[in-house]
């Protein structure tokens, strides 16, 4: 599989992208909570996870 690099992708294009998912889910997790959608709560936490997870490297 190609790295990030050689499809056009640079590691600070990559962490922007991924810090504007994180931001998006963070929104989700506000509005489910408000709405207390526990179904929506629960995948946007596992989300979440998901994105600092791949943050970390």
């Amino acid at each position: 599989m190609e790295d990030m690099e050689s499809m056009g992708m640079t590691n600070e294009q990559y962490k922007g992208m991924l810090l504007d998912e994180l931001e998006d889910w963070q929104e989700v997790l506000e509005l489910a909570e408000e709405e207390h959608n526990e179904k929506v709560i629960r995948k946007a936490k596992k989300q979440i996870a998901k994105i600092n997870e791949k943050l970390k490297f």
